[in-house]
This record gives structure tokens, sequence and C-alpha cells, in this order.
């Protein structure tokens, strides 16, 4: 019998899967989620597949926001086989927690419906997958609504259920206050007849408690001695008629809520099947958050789906083994099992290696490895979360075969060896491009050469098959084989030679010693036991062992070497990337500050030609009106440029010479120290901070000396301040400025800003004219000054040269108030 079409139950048992879905179950909140987690099997297409995929992903996405399915009190399932059937009849309470399923059923269905804003619409929510669910089924929540306004929360019928059950309650509590009104006079007036002054129900007749040895003084009716027996429950004459209404009234009373559940009892068996819809929505949600739960716990995460013939593990746990899960392990199935540390399974299996035949000593590992790849198989299918690290992926099996353990069966008179073989044929038969075979000692259990050629020629047939298998043994004969077979490998699991212990890691290469003298040595058997048989050990067995011995060296020194490689790249990956988020940070600061100086300077240059137009027209005043002329160009210019802005030039002093190897040096543009191990044609290695970093030559400069000193101590700020001394020229007049500017090869921006300044000083030089020779060339220069002297305050007017002047390559340019 098997649990789908994939697995059989052999196959389950020996992946110990029905103990993984307990653990599911545990986390599950109600009972339907619960049976559905221990029901779970994979899906037999990769249809059904995305579809469980895209549930969990949707259910993800909704649960951080609280769970989609609340814990019930009490369970639920069974209650829609004793609607069906009637046995046991259900009661109030029964009915109320039908209500309670429908009420979860609709919440859930209104928060898959908001998640994507489509009031309900499955078209276009963002849960899809979950929409579709929810999709057949009916509304009952007018059934729901029903149940809840005639039952109270315990199931009692409420007394406002209907009409004629508010009719009867009013008519009781009116013959109950006048029974009391009658029988509290009657208690006053034979009060010394009377054991006890209170007025009991007995019956669901009002009585009064009678002295016993008053009695046959008062004409009435005895219902019962008192336990004590001193007195009698005792019901006057005068109340007989009164009380015989109010017990036909309370039993009327319990007709209608009899009448009144069995009729919602009735509603509820007609909407059975879809009631039994919405338990089903509800477990499935219910599975949905415990299987996010469990991936929660178990750090783990759905993973990828492969192309046929692809299946990576990597840092696969086993969830039986894996310490994080001890506690749920030990609620689940009773003890919390191993709480160490779990070494990952990393395996590949690939088109090009779809056989792997495992090795290694006793202990080892082996079985764990097999079953840890059938299981996070099993879980992936199933649409669970495995626990596993990122670029785990598995293909969509159509079979699953699994052999481990002891198939001995004596209910069926099978031998341990003969149901071993039934499962490996199960395992031929079974075997195709969709499949993944585990066979675990596969060869054991008869002669070797026998149990050598078996596997062997299973083997070939497997791999002929395109089956993914993955096999364990300690046959090296197999081992051998899998070596030479097209599309197998070998493995071992590494056992360390200078601890004597296994290690547990799975490493792909030549095949592994068993070890077993090592590990009955460990385990403490006997010494002279081993020494003897290690004594009948061949000179050839011993050579093996030597030979396996130094591959497992070799391999663990290529391991070892092959991680410092990995930590070496990931320590360069990190300066590299460090460096050029350094590099980024700079050039978005020189940016910034470019931006900023430029905007304060093209503020400063316009305000400037404000006020030294302003300057000049006061000057001309001043020399028309006083015939002042000394010291007005001085104020004039401490006036201009008191406001300037300060340009910061914080530049690190560099020491010249040519770069020395082994001594200090420092990156021009990153500002990085280091000393120079090597120079070799242009590039440069330098040892910084315990790493190599490899860069041009000429983008180091010699550090250290005085030179790191002034490195550390960055130059003053250039003063901004810019004055001249307009009392240095003859007479005190003008300052030095040349007749003509010459901006022949510049760009336009530089040459622009060369003209503003030049033009500022030759209007406080007093010159009348002066010439800018931009050359011919393309007249992009020559177009730029004459449409920028246009707009210059201190032009009164511009012309081209003359032909001794420089023709059309040159500008005259006509200064206001110039010669004055």
């Amino acid at each position: 019998m098997s649990i789908t079409g994939a697995i059989s139950d052999a196959t389950a048992a020996a992946l110990e899967w029905p103990a993984v879905r307990a653990l599911v179950a545990e986390l599950a909140a109600t009972d339907l989620g619960r049976e559905r987690a221990v029901g779970l099997a994979p899906a037999e297409d990769r249809e059904e597949l995305e579809r469980r995929r895209g549930r969990f992903a949707e259910a993800a996405r909704l649960l951080p926001d609280g769970r989609l399915v609340p814990s019930f009190e009490q369970p639920v399932g069974e209650l829609l086989e004793r609607l069906e059937t009637g046995r046991p009849p259900l009661a109030g309470a029964d009915l109320v927690r039908l209500a309670g399923l429908l009420a979860a059923s609709e919440r859930a269905q209104a928060r898959i419906a908001q998640a994507g804003g489509t009031g309900g619409s499955e078209e276009g929510t963002a849960c899809p997958e979950l929409a579709a669910l929810a999709a057949p089924l009916a509304d009952l929540s007018a059934l729901r609504r029903e149940i809840e306004s005639k039952l109270d929360r315990r199931g009692d019928v409420r007394e406002d259920a209907s009409p004629e059950l508010v009719s009867l309650r009013r008519r009781i509590r009116s013959v109950r206050d006048e029974l009391y009104r009658e029988l509290g006079g009657f208690v006053v007036e034979h009060a010394e007849s009377l054991g006890d002054e209170t007025i009991p129900m007995r019956g669901g007749r009002l009585v009064v408690v009678l002295d016993s040895g008053a009695r046959g003084r008062v004409p009435g009716l005895v219902h019962g001695r008192s336990g004590t027996g001193r007195s009698f429950y005792f019901e006057p004459l005068g109340v007989v008629e009164r009380n015989n209404t109010l017990q036909q009234a309370t039993e009327d009373e319990d007709a209608e809520r009899r009448r009144i559940l069995a009729e919602l009892v009735r509603a509820a068996r007609r909407a059975l099947p879809e009631l039994a819809r919405h338990a089903a929505f509800a477990g499935e949600l219910d599975l949905l958050q415990a299987a996010h739960r469990f991936g929660e716990l178990a750090g783990g995460r759905p993973a990828e789906v492969a192309p046929a013939g692809e299946l990576e593990l990597v840092g696969a746990r086993h969830p039986l083994l894996d310490p994080r899960l001890a506690e749920l392990r030990a609620a689940a199935l009773g003890q919390p099992g191993h709480e160490g540390e779990v070494v990952p399974l990393d395996l590949t299996l690939s088109p090009a290696t779809r056989a792997l035949v495992v090795t290694g000593p006793n202990a080892g590992g082996k079985t764990v490895a097999l079953k840890t790849a059938g299981l996070i198989a099993l879980m992936a299918q199933s649409g669970l979360p495995v626990p596993a690290g990122a670029g785990t992926r598995l293909p969509v099996l159509s079979r699953l075969v699994a052999t481990v353990g002891d198939e001995q069966d004596l209910l069926t008179d099978r031998s341990t060896f003969s149901g071993r073989l039934l499962r490996l044929e199960e395992a031929w038969h079974a075997a195709g491009p969709d499949s993944l075979v585990l066979l675990d000692e596969l060869g054991s259990g008869t002669d070797p050469e026998e149990g050598a050629a078996l596997g062997i020629a299973l083997l070939e047939g497997l791999v002929a098959r395109g089956a993914l298998t993955v096999i364990t043994t300690h046959l090296t004969q197999l081992a051998a084989a899998a070596i030479e077979t097209e599309g197998a490998a070998c493995a071992a699991m590494e056992f360390s030679a200078a601890t004597g212990e296994p290690t547990f890691r799975l490493l792909p290469g030549p095949p592994g010693a068993s070890e077993a003298l090592a590990l009955a040595r460990r385990l403490g058997l006997p010494a002279e036991w081993l020494d003897r048989a290690e004594a009948r050990l061949g000179a050839g067995h011993r050579e093996l062992q030597r030979l396996l011995a130094e591959v497992d060296e070799v391999r663990r020194e290529l391991a070892d070497a092959r991680d410092r490689a990995a930590a070496e790249a990931a320590d360069a990956g990190k300066l590299r990337r460090r460096l050029e988020e350094r590099e980024a940070e700079l050039a978005e600061e020189r940016r910034t500050v470019g931006k900023r100086l430029q905007a304060e300077l093209e503020a400063f240059r316009l305000e400037t030609r404000e006020r030294l137009a302003a300057e000049a027209e006061r000057i001309r005043r001043e020399v028309e009106e006083r015939g002042r002329r000394k010291g007005l160009a001085a104020e004039a210019t401490a006036r201009l440029f008191e406001s300037a802005p300060q340009v910061p030039e914080e530049t690190v002093e560099e020491r010249g010479g040519p770069l020395v190897v082994g001594e200090p040096v420092r990156h021009r543009a990153l500002g990085w120290e280091g000393k120079l191990e090597k120079l070799d044609r242009g590039r440069a290695e330098v040892a910084v901070r315990g790493k190599r970093v490899r860069c041009k030559a000429d983008a180091l400069t010699p550090a250290g000396g005085e030179a790191a000193k002034a490195a550390a101590t960055p130059r003053r700020r250039r003063d901004a301040k810019v004055s001249y001394d307009l009392a240095a020229g003859d007479g005190g007049g003008a300052p030095d400025v040349p007749a003509e500017l010459h901006l022949l090869g510049q760009r336009v921006e530089p040459a622009l800003a060369a003209l503003d300044d030049y033009l500022d000083r030759a209007l406080l030089s007093a010159r009348p004219d002066v010439r800018v020779v931009h050359g011919h060339g393309t007249g992009r220069l020559r177009d730029a000054v004459r449409e920028h002297l246009r707009s210059h305050p201190a032009v009164a007017g511009q012309r081209p040269g003359a032909p001794n002047e420089g023709g059309d390559g040159a500008t005259v340019v006509t200064l206001r108030g110039g010669g004055g």
C-alpha cells in the first residue's frame, strides 16, 4: 500500500516521515490542521506542487498580522461525522463550536480578500491561490447568525430565542412571583410550625419546609422528607393549582427549547456539505500557518524547484537531529532527541553525475546523510519549508524509494536479506529520469562478492535509467565501479586521523575507509581481540588503508586550502567594496562641494558686478566733485572683497622622490597608507592593515617621516579676501593691470571666469579700454566672450579688433568710467 504514487509506506517509514509530520502537527492550532499535517503527502505533479508553494508564500505574507485561524478550545472535526450520523446527537455547545468554525472561516476569507483590495474577487488579488481555495465556499453567515442569536456561549437556548419562549418565560416569572408572595405569607403565618423559613423548589414546585411535629396541622401535600428526617417538604393546598400552572409552563418552556435546538441541528445538517468545505478550508489554512511556524523554528525556507535531473542541498539539517527543534520534538514525540551541534549536509547531483556512492567510517554519518536527502526531498515536494540554506534546489519527483535498516518481517516469514532484495526490486522498477533512489548499505547482508556484483549491476541500471541515486556502502568494489561508471561518482564521510573521530562532513572524491577497527577501539572493546583482528588483515588491505588515509589527508589539505582561498577572496572583496564605497563618497563630496562653491562664487560675481559699477560711479563723483584720487581705489577694493566666500583647500603635502619597496606610501586619491611590498612594470602591491592591495604605481606617493606629519596636518585655508595696493602705482593711481587678456586654447567656462576677474581689475585701474584675445578657432569661444560682454555692467561697448589689433581673433572692450 502506498501513501501516494510517489512514495510507499516502507519508504515513508525508512525516512521517518511520520515523525516529521508529527512535528508540524504539534504546531497546528486546531484538530483540523493537525489531521491534515498527520496525513500530509507529497504532491504528485508539478502543478499541484506550485499550487502548494503559492499558498504557502501567500500565507507567509498574511501571518505577520496575526493567525489565519485561531485556536479552537475543543475539536470540531468530529462534529461533522456526528451531524451526519446523529450519534451521539449534537448539543447546543456543539452547534456553538460549528458557529465558531464558520466565524473563523469568514474572517480568514475577509483577510484574503482585503490583501488584494479587490473586495473578494479572485482576479487581481494579492493572494490568488488562497482566493481560489476560498472561492467554492458557500455563504453560511445566515446559519451562523441564527445559531449565535438563539444560543448563548455555553450552548444554552437564549430566553429570547423565539416569541413563544419569550411569552412562556414571562408567564413563568409572573406565576413564580405570585407563588413567592403567597408562600411568603404562609411562612409568616405558620412560623412556629416550620423548620426553615426558606421556600425551596421541589420537583418543579415551590414548597415550604414543615417541621415533622407539625404534620397534619395544616392541609396540604407532602413532597418528601429532608435529609435529616426532621422536616418535610410541604405544599399548602392554597398554592397547588398555581404550582400546577408553574410546572406546566416550565415543561412547555423546556419543550420549546428542545424544538429550537432541534431546528438548529436540522439546519446544520442541511448545510453539512458546505460545512465540510469550510472545515477543509480552515484545516488547510491551519496547516499553512503550522508549516510557516515550523520554518521559523527550524530556520527553514521553501526550496527552489530545480529542473529534472538536478538536486542540490546546501547546509541541509535533519529535522530529527536539529537542536533548534529539540523542544518541539519533546512536545510532539515525547523526547527531545539530539541536542548537540549538527554538521550540515552539502550534496549535489546533476545530469553529469546522477549517482553518488558514499563510503566512509562506521558511525560516520552515511545513513544520516542519506535520510537527510530523502526527508528534504519529501518536505519540499509536500510544500513545507526545509531546514537548509539558500540555494537548496530539488526537482519534482514522480517516485522516491528509500531502503534503510532491517527489512525483516517475521509475520510473512521474510528474512533480512530477502526483504532487502524486494525493496531493491522496487527501486529497480521505480527508476526513471524523475525518480530519487536512496539505498543504504547496498551489497551488505550476504557474501561480499555476490553482494558487490548485485550492487554494481543495480548501480549501472539506475544510471542507465537516469535516476538520481545516493548509495551508501562499505564495499570497495562498488565504490571503484562508481569511479569507472559514467554518470556516477564517489564521496566519503570525512574521518579525522588526528582525533580518531568522524567529522560527519560529506566530501566528494575517492572512497574512504570503513575504520571498523578504529570505531571498535573508540568504543572500548577488548584490545587483545582487536589486535588479533588487525593481525589477520592482509598486507594488501593494510596498504589499501594506508593509501586511503593518504588520499583523505590530501583531500583535507585541498579542502583547507579551498577554505582559506575563499576566506581571502571574501576579505579582498570586502576591502574592494570598502574602497569603492570610499571612492564613491569622495566623488559625491567633491560634487557637493563643487556645486556649493560654484553657487557661492556665481552669487558673489553677480553681486560684485553691481557693487563694482556702484563703486566706479562713486569714484567718478569723488574725482569730479572733490578732485580726490588718492586712496579711493583701495577703499573700493576693500568694500568689494570683504564678503568674498572662503574656498577650502585641504591638500596633503606629498614627499617628492621615487617609490621604494619596503617604504611607506600613500594613495593620492583615497588617502589610505601602507607599506610598499612589490613594484613591477607600473603595478604596485601594498600591505594595508594585514591585507594586500594592488593598484597602479603612479597612484601612489611616498609617505613617512616629515611627510607623514604633514599628511596628518591639513594646510590652512587660503584667505579668499583679495586686496590690491592701488597706491603702489605711479602717482598713487592704478594697479599694474595688463592692457590685454589672452584666452587662447581655454574652455568657455574657465575663460569667462578669467574674463570677469580681469575686467574687475581693469575697471579699478582706470584703463579706458582693454583687448581680449580669444583667437578664431571654431568661433565658439569668441561668440561666448562677446555675448558675455554685452551684459557685463563694467562694459560700455565692444568691437572686433582692427587688422593691427588681431582682427576678428580679438575684441576691444571700452570700460565704463574709464580714463576718468
